[in-house]
């Protein structure tokens, strides 16, 4: 089972019309995920991240706001696991090993993807790479 990054739900949600260049990659990606050749999930903590990325490039909160609800509409239609939230435990337990990541937004998803045994990570941040002796990282392209 793969780890979907934000990075990547944004590209197949809300970007596509500015990234261009990614997009390709993304639609083969998801139409694997989709025609079952390959298994993935994502988390709550990747889906509140597009729900406020919506807001936040809205001009005003009710077009965020339905913006973010069709995101979320059309990554729930995948056949994606989503992964619940950690308990603190877990947090605690494991946040050391990912002290690494430039950015600690991504620390949740990193030990998420660890726990719930995913074989990689898949995002367009590749400072993912930094701790791939835990958990692999991978762009779309690597699958498309």
């Amino acid at each position: 089972m793969l780890y979907i990054d934000t990075s990547v739900l944004l590209v197949y949600t809300l970007t596509q019309a500015t990234e261009k260049n990614r997009y390709p990659d993304t639609e083969r990606f998801f139409a694997k995920i989709i025609g079952g050749s390959l298994s993935a999930a994502s988390s709550f903590y990747a889906l509140h991240e597009v729900y406020i990325f919506a807001l936040n490039n809205a001009p005003d909160f009710p077009t965020g706001a339905a913006f973010g609800k069709a995101a979320l509409e059309k990554v729930f239609a995948l056949p994606l696991q989503i992964l619940p939230l950690l308990s603190r435990g877990e947090r605690t337990r494991h946040a050391g090993k990912f002290t690494a990541l430039r950015d600690s937004s991504d620390i949740p998803h990193a030990i998420t993807a660890l726990v719930y045994g995913c074989e990689a990570i898949v995002a367009y941040d590749d400072h993912f790479k930094a701790i791939s002796d835990f958990v692999p990282y991978k762009s779309p392209g690597d699958y498309a």
